[in-house]
């Protein structure tokens, strides 16, 4: 009799397996299949051959990670000295790979306006390509469309769509007497700084000249997203004639800006000038000339790269939010 029985559940077992490797091989029990192979399948299955329990320890849920709304950090080493290129030609001999990693002050951060941009030559101008501009003398105009103004505008409102607080001064310090433009300038500036102590940069933009031995107006050049553009140069005073006794954290800005500049688009800058004179940026920590582009270029040419000027203004903004 138990043969009998022996054999019956055997065969109702074999009947069973057939059955079940049916469905299996139809999808039918992948559901089970997967419930048969989770962990607490296993734990039951212990349990019932040997009475013992599968204790786990909670695991803490770890949520999905959230886009990063934090600025990625920008840092300086003493290997980006390769990217700078500059003329001493006052001796001042600065210790270019400390100032380019030393810290910045966080100017261009916080409330209020923080940036100013000026133009001591206001009435700059570039090469005419059928614009039919009026100028006012060779290469300058009043027109605030093609003088230099025309790119204050354009960093201006790059700087405050990132959340930069700029005023951007449109008055013709050079206008109509050439000389005496940087007196006139400064007494812009300290008004500014008076009225608005938040500001923490000063631009000064301009356009730079010279002459080919035939009377040509010489044009910078460099490639700005395929298309031909002008170049930038930072024009630097010391104190190697003139008390100047932040000339040093002027040049750290103006290195980290090159670095940047010329990590994102090889050959924008020309080599950093360093001058004897002050050109007013001793009225403030930090406060920049900028040349973009020459005579020679043409305001097309001119505003990719008053653009990127602009972005890597708002980058060195961001590493300091970040910090």
């Amino acid at each position: 009799m138990d043969w009998e029985r022996r054999c019956i559940r055997l065969c109702a077992a074999v009947l069973c397996c057939a059955v079940v490797l049916r469905l299996w091989s139809g999808g039918a029990l992948a559901p089970v299949g997967q419930a048969l192979g989770s962990q607490e399948a296993a734990s039951f299955f212990l349990y019932l051959h040997t009475g013992r329990v599968i204790r786990q320890v909670p695991q803490p849920r770890v949520p999905e990670p959230e886009p990063s709304t934090v600025p990625q950090t920008v840092t300086f080493t003493p290997e980006d000295a390769a990217y700078i290129a500059l003329d001493d030609t006052c001796g001042a001999e600065p210790e270019v790979e400390r100032l380019l990693t030393a810290p910045l002050e966080p100017v261009l951060t916080g409330e209020g306006p923080r940036v100013l941009i000026l133009h001591s030559h206001t009435t700059e101008s570039y090469t005419q390509t059928g614009e039919g501009y009026t100028e006012s003398s060779p290469y300058r105009t009043l027109d605030p469309e093609h003088n230099m103004i025309a790119l204050g505008d354009i960093v201006a409102q790059i700087l405050t769509e990132a959340g930069i607080g700029v005023i951007h001064d449109r008055e013709l310090h050079d206008y109509p007497s050439y000389n005496g433009s940087y007196t006139h300038a400064a007494e812009s500036t300290r008004a500014y700084l008076d009225q608005y102590p938040s500001i923490g940069l000063i631009l000064d933009l301009h356009r730079d000249a010279a002459e080919t031995p035939t009377g040509e107006q010489v044009a910078t050049g460099c490639t700005i997203d395929g298309e031909q553009a002008a170049q930038l140069m930072f024009v630097l005073g010391t104190d190697t004639r003139l008390k100047h006794p932040d000339w040093e954290d002027n040049l750290s800005l103006a290195l980290k800006l090159q670095v940047l500049l010329e990590k994102e688009t090889p050959g924008i800058c020309r080599r950093l000038s360093l001058s004897k004179n002050r050109y007013n940026q001793h009225l403030g920590r930090y406060a920049l000339i900028v040349e973009i582009g020459a005579a020679g270029n043409t305001l097309d040419q001119a505003r990719p790269a008053a653009k990127k000027l602009a972005e890597a203004i708002v980058k060195l903004a961001q590493m300091q939010n970040a910090e």
